[in-house]
């Protein structure tokens, strides 16, 4: 069979074919960012294909599965002529395609130097003459870049390019700017408690990667306030498919029962950025696009990651500006201070010479594409899709470190929940443990101050001696049962349910009667609630 048959069994006969060449998950995702430039042009029609030698390449069948792209295999694919040749990775046998290649990044821009058997090349990744030149001719027939400071860089690497070189600006970038409007929506999906901040955690692979000391992703989400923090972290998709979403599970098993939210690497990281207040991150593209997006950073990486980035790249030159994190100080002290100390665009000078073009990469890769293929473009703008709400995965807390601040004058307590892994910083209120009955580690139920459950009161203070209140939350009502036999009950809206036992022990705390109504705090949320 020399090449495929297409017009035998058509039904939209298309005038010109695309190939889409997949190498990973990573390079598969910059492609689905891309295709809508073709919209609803019925003469284009797309296929995908596999390209062999990404060690990262688990999983790539099942996600062009999921968004069921139709995919053909590599062999049929060099036997079959298409107009054009989709590729967001320079690795691979291109040369072998029979079609004009528009090559394109699959991060932000051009930045991380050339794996060797033993370390680094002086090349760069995506601008190396060994990826771009086969047998002393150019493969692709464009190389799309995001800005023209790309165009020096590829001058350097690989002159015979240059000629081929179109800047498009950054398709991923304008589509997180076209969807900042669904910022609360995707926070909402997020579960951002209101008035509260998302941090976002941004991973990429590799071994000076924020992956690879992944305590720091514990500590951060034990940190943080639970009333008033979300952590979602999003790994780079080499990190989920080089060890195992299980791996993945278990290495970060402790943040996961603190609180900690995981997107998938197939669906979440976009919109969690759009959502995101804070970006703790490394060296990798999301951390870039964050500080692209004005939001305060903080840099997370190993320290040795200049050993992997090209030193002319803007990526090296955000790493050297932007604060990094301490990890002997205590992370919360960090985190806010990043906010309070950001100035918006102040990195706006690095990361505009990278991102060019903001608004009109759409319409350019598609000038760029339909020119390649000899075919008009058709009329109307290139709007970049919808980023669609995340699909989080979050475990129930069920231990809480619970502070409590009561001013009697005022008759108001203020309740601050933190993972019961947290270490409270010398100086601030002593907690109490308040743990569910459901809790697994039965260590936290032997020490817990307070126990919720749906079992009897009598019961549960029986089975642990060292409790001093049985709490039953229903609603937003909480029936406290004390060791003395007293029983406290607290209604009220507007907070956390499972904050109301720690108003009943915080206020006993001071020694005092209990008023008919209280103010309670927690987080952004504020109640009046009745006490009896």
């Amino acid at each position: 069979m020399d090449g495929a048959n297409w017009s035998r069994w058509d039904t939209v006969r298309a005038h010109r074919r695309v190939l889409a060449v997949a190498r990973n998950v990573t390079s598969a995702g910059r492609l689905l960012d891309v295709l809508p430039v073709f919209g609803s042009d019925p003469r284009v029609q797309t296929v995908f294909t596999t390209v062999d030698g990404s060690a990262f390449n688990d999983g790539l069948d099942d996600y062009l599965s999921d968004v069921q792209a139709r995919v053909v295999p590599w062999g049929l694919a060099v036997r079959t002529e298409f107009d054009l040749a989709l590729s967001a990775t320079a690795n691979g046998d291109l040369h072998e395609l029979r079609a004009p290649v528009l090559l394109m990044p699959h991060g932000a821009g051009h930045n991380r130097l050339l794996r060797t058997a033993d370390g680094y090349s002086a090349e760069v990744s995506g601008l190396a003459r060994s990826q771009l030149l086969r047998d002393g001719k150019v493969v692709p027939a464009a190389i799309a870049l995001s800005h023209e400071e790309q165009l020096a860089r590829l001058e350097r690497y690989c002159p015979e390019a240059l000629p081929f070189a179109v800047v498009t600006g950054d398709p991923c970038f304008d589509r997180l700017v076209a969807n900042l409007p669904r910022r609360e929506r995707y926070r909402r999906a997020l579960g951002v408690p209101e008035g509260g901040r998302l941090v976002l955690v941004s991973s990429t692979w590799g071994e000076h990667s924020l992956f690879g000391d992944s305590s720091l992703i514990s500590r951060l989400v034990s940190d943080l306030p639970l009333d008033e923090y979300r952590v979602v972290v999003a790994a780079h998709p080499n990190v989920w498919k080089g060890y195992g979403g299980l791996q993945v599970r278990l290495w970060l098993a402790e943040a996961r029962a603190a609180g900690l939210m995981l997107v998938p690497p197939e669906r979440g990281w976009q919109a969690a950025l759009v959502a995101a207040d804070v970006v703790v991150g490394d060296h990798g593209s999301v951390t870039f696009y964050g500080a692209a997006l004005d939001r305060p950073t903080l840099l997370a990486s190993s320290g040795g990651e200049f050993a992997e980035l090209d030193p002319l790249s803007p990526t090296a030159e955000l790493c050297r500006l932007l604060p990094r994190v301490d990890r002997l100080r205590p992370l919360r002290e960090q985190v806010e201070g990043v906010v309070a100390a950001h100035r918006p665009g102040a990195y706006a000078q690095v990361t505009e010479r990278t991102l060019g073009e903001v608004g009109r990469s759409s319409e350019l890769l598609r000038r760029t594409a339909y020119r390649l293929m000899d075919l008009p473009c058709p009329s109307g703008p290139a709007v970049p899709a919808a980023v669609p709400s995340p699909v989080g995965e979050r475990a129930e807390v069920t231990a809480f470190l619970v502070q409590t601040e009561v001013e009697p004058g005022a008759r108001q307590v203020v309740v601050r929940r933190f993972p019961a892994t947290a270490k409270i910083p010398a100086g601030e209120p002593d907690p109490h443990l308040v743990v569910d009955v459901e809790e697994l580690d039965r260590r936290l139920l032997e020490s817990a101050d307070v126990i919720i459950g749906s079992g009897e009161p009598q019961e549960i203070l029986s089975r642990y001696p060292g409790c001093a209140a049985a709490a039953l939350v229903t609603g937003s009502r909480a029936r406290v049962t004390l060791r003395d036999g007293r029983v406290v009950t607290v209604t009220g809206s507007g907070v956390d349910p499972a904050c109301l036992p720690s108003v009943v022990y915080g206020w006993l705390a001071v020694g005092l009667p209990f008023p008919e109504e209280l103010v309670v705090r927690a987080g952004a949320g504020e109640t009046c609630v009745d006490v009896a």
